[in-house]
C-alpha cells in the first residue's frame, strides 16, 4: 500500500515538471489540458493558503462532515455535480451521498474533482489542488493504520482516478488504478467484499469507453480480479472486449491468415455474449449492452443487424432507470450519448432526448470557460473513424455548428 502512495507521489512530479516546460499563449489556454498546465502556481499558492478559510465553505478535514447540514449538503452537490435540486428522494442515491460524505477522504476528494472540473480559471484549479492534497494527506495517513481499506477509501481513490483521466493524464491515472487493485486485495485478505457493488456497476457503465480507448473506471487488473472473485457481469463483458480486438484485427488484415470457420465462430460468440447481456436487468448493465449492440451494428452492418431505433430507444430508457443522477462530467465522457444519438431517428423523441443531455452539459461547462467540453470525448473517438465522423457531421448539424 506505501508503494502505491510512493508512485502517486512520483507520477505528481513528474507531471508537475511536464507542466512546467510546457509554454504556450496565455490567451488561448482554456481547455481541460490547457487549463492544467497552472496547476503547479496554484499549488504553490494553495500552500499559503491552507490554513486559511475553506474557499468552499463546506467542512474540511478539521471538521469531518459527520452530520452535515442540509445547507450543506446542497452546497456540496451543486461544487461537485452541479446538482440544484433542494434534496434526495431516492434511497440509492441519498446512501450514494452518505458514503461520499462518510468520511473526510471521500469528501475531499470529491471536492478535489468538482473543483477541478468547475471551470479552467486559476481560482478553480488552485481550490480543486488544495482539496487534492487534504485528500492525499488523509489517504495517507488511513493507509499508513494498516486499516482495511473503507467503502469511502475506495470510493477516494476512484474519484482522484476519475478526476486524473478528466485531466487526460494516463500516467497518474493508472497509479491510482494500481492503488485500488492493492486496496481490493487487502479487503479479500480481511473476508470483504473486493469492491462495494455501485463501484462494480460504475466499471460495468463504463465497458465502451474501455472499447473505445479513453476508460475512467475499466482497468484490465481491475476486471481480472473482479472475475476472479465471480463477478457474473465483469465475467460476462471482459471476453467480449477480447473478441471485438481479434475482429478489428481480422477486419483490417482482410481475413487472411484466418480459416473463415474461425471468423465465424468469432461472430457466433460476439453475438452470443451481446444477447446474454440482455438477460441482466441492472439499468447500468442494460445500457451497456444496448451500447454495445449499437456499436457492433455501426462498424459492422452486415455482421450485426438489429433495429437501430429500437435499440436506441430501450438505451434511452436504461438511462433513464439511473438512481444516480450523473454529472455533467460524466455525460461528457460517455459514449451511451454519442451512441444513442447515432442509433435514433431525426426529430423522435429518443433521439431529442439524447440531443438535449448532451447539449445541456456542454453550455454549463462552456459558461463555466470550458472552450470545447467534449474534447475527451471526441479524442476516445477518434479510434473509430467511422463513429467519430458520423457523431461530428450530426452533432454540427442538430446544433448548427454552434457548439
Amino acid at each position: 500500500m506505501r508503494a502505491y502512495i510512493t508512485k502517486s507521489n512520483f507520477a505528481k512530479r513528474r507531471q508537475r515538471i511536464s507542466r512546467d516546460e510546457t509554454k504556450g499563449n496565455e490567451s488561448n489556454w482554456k481547455t481541460p489540458q490547457q487549463a492544467l498546465c497552472r496547476r503547479k502556481r496554484c499549488q504553490q499558492k494553495s500552500q499559503r493558503t491552507a490554513s486559511e478559510a475553506n474557499p468552499t465553505k463546506l467542512p474540511t478535514r478539521e471538521s469531518p462532515p459527520c452530520a452535515p447540514s442540509m445547507q450543506l449538503l446542497r452546497n456540496f452537490r451543486y461544487l461537485v455535480f452541479l446538482d440544484i435540486r433542494p434534496t434526495v428522494q431516492d434511497p440509492v442515491e441519498k446512501a450514494w451521498f452518505d458514503l461520499i460524505t462518510s468520511e473526510p477522504v471521500v469528501f475531499e476528494a470529491s471536492l478535489a474533482g468538482g473543483m477541478r472540473c468547475w471551470g479552467p480559471d486559476e481560482e478553480s484549479q488552485q481550490n480543486a489542488d488544495l482539496h487534492l492534497s487534504r485528500a492525499t494527506k488523509l489517504l495517507v495517513d488511513r493507509i499508513s493504520c494498516e486499516q482495511v481499506p473503507s467503502d469511502a477509501m475506495m470510493g477516494a481513490v476512484m474519484t482522484m482516478a476519475f478526476g486524473e483521466r478528466m485531466a487526460d493524464n494516463d500516467e497518474a491515472w493508472n497509479v491510482h488504478m494500481e492503488g485500488l487493485i492493492r486496496m481490493m486485495q487487502q479487503r479479500r485478505r480481511h473476508g470483504a467484499s473486493s469492491l462495494p457493488p455501485i463501484f462494480s456497476s460504475l466499471i460495468a457503465l463504463d465497458f465502451m469507453n474501455h472499447i473505445l480507448g479513453f476508460p475512467r473506471f475499466y482497468h484490465l487488473k481491475v476486471v481480472d480480479m473482479l472475475r476472479g472473485h465471480g463477478d457474473q457481469v465483469i465475467s460476462a463483458l471482459s471476453p467480449i472486449s477480447t473478441d471485438i480486438s481479434s475482429l478489428k484485427t481480422a477486419a483490417q488484415t482482410g481475413y487472411a491468415g484466418r480459416a473463415s470457420h474461425d471468423v465465424e465462430k468469432l461472430l457466433e460468440r460476439l453475438r452470443l455474449a451481446t444477447q446474454s447481456l440482455r438477460y441482466f436487468n441492472e439499468p447500468y448493465v442494460k445500457a451497456t449492452s444496448r451500447s454495445l449492440e449499437i456499436y457492433l451494428n455501426l462498424l459492422w452492418p452486415l455482421l450485426f443487424p438489429t433495429d437501430l431505433k429500437s435499440v436506441g430507444s430501450e438505451l434511452k430508457d436504461a438511462i433513464s432507470e439511473f438512481r444516480i443522477k450523473a454529472c455533467p462530467y460524466m455525460d461528457l465522457t460517455s459514449p451511451h450519448y454519442v451512441l444513442g444519438l447515432l442509433a435514433t431517428e431525426k426529430d423522435s423523441e429518443a433521439r431529442s432526448w439524447f440531443l438535449e443531455r448532451l447539449q445541456g452539459s456542454v453550455q454549463v461547462m462552456r459558461q463555466r470557460g470550458w472552450l470545447d467540453p467534449l474534447s475527451l470525448m471526441k479524442r476516445g473517438l477518434e479510434h473509430e473513424p467511422q463513429i467519430h465522423h458520423q457523431f461530428t457531421v450530426l452533432w454540427g448539424y442538430e446544433t448548427n455548428g454552434l457548439m
